[in-house]
């Protein structure tokens, strides 16, 4: 009984920050649409040697790469929020399980009215996962949608990821056909086409494509970004 007492004020007497794990990863971001004038938040760190990254929130290309660190498997975004004893201050905004690897993705969507102004969620942004030349289909919606893109279909359902190879069967200018559709019973096959354009393909770039309920008309949207890693 004496040594579980012992063992029990050992561990009330460590401080919370001696139980924190953190990793160091390099974090990316794209924004689907911006909220209000909120463009840019700072990734936190945790632990003794806390400080603030600021990565940019754009809505048209992936940000530049930025080192972070996760805390207890979470990455931390926060706004500025004044000063105090002469030192920034900062506001948490919101969070996001990070992935294993030691690339990430983060992607930030609008929050709910009245609630958080972003939500984020993070995808391993390695090339094993997401590899030059192909797509990164992520559905966001509460309806199917699915990808045409070249010879290549793919049905991806709601809140899931899937990646698309790359299309191979190009015209003489090295494009494909892409269609996006959604799940729609008087649509033509059940689908209905909500984007429809013509995308270069090849291995010196890979391809985001984000479906999500525009927040502004209730309607499914597709936002895809071109992309260039590091």
């Amino acid at each position: 009984m004496r040594s579980l007492l012992a063992f029990a004020l050992f561990l009330s007497c460590l401080s919370p920050l001696a139980a924190q794990e953190t990793r160091n990863v390099k974090l990316r971001a794209i924004c689907f649409q911006h909220v209000g004038d909120l463009k840019k938040l700072y990734a936190m760190s945790g632990g003794e040697n806390q400080n603030a990254v600021e990565i940019d929130l754009f809505t048209t290309l992936i940000s530049d790469e930025v080192d972070a660190v996760v805390t207890n498997g979470q990455l931390v975004f926060a706004m500025a929020d004044g000063e105090e004893s002469g030192k920034p201050k900062y506001r948490t905004v919101t969070t996001a399980r990070a992935v294993p690897g030691p690339r990430q993705l983060a992607i930030f969507i609008p929050g709910e009215p009245g609630g958080t102004p972003y939500r984020c969620f993070v995808v391993d942004d390695s090339k094993e996962n997401f590899p030059m030349g192909s797509t990164l289909a992520i559905n966001l919606s509460p309806v199917a949608l699915r990808f045409s893109i070249g010879e290549h279909t793919k049905d991806v359902a709601p809140g899931k990821i899937e990646n698309i190879p790359m299309a191979r069967k190009a015209n003489d200018r090295g494009q494909v056909s892409v269609v996006i559709s959604v799940a729609d019973a008087a649509g033509e096959g059940g689908w209905r086409a909500v984007n429809q354009t013509r995308w270069f393909t090849g291995t010196d770039k890979r391809d985001l494509a984000i479906g999500f309920i525009n927040p502004a008309t209730g309607q499914p949207t597709v936002n895809c970004y071109a992309d260039s890693p590091p």
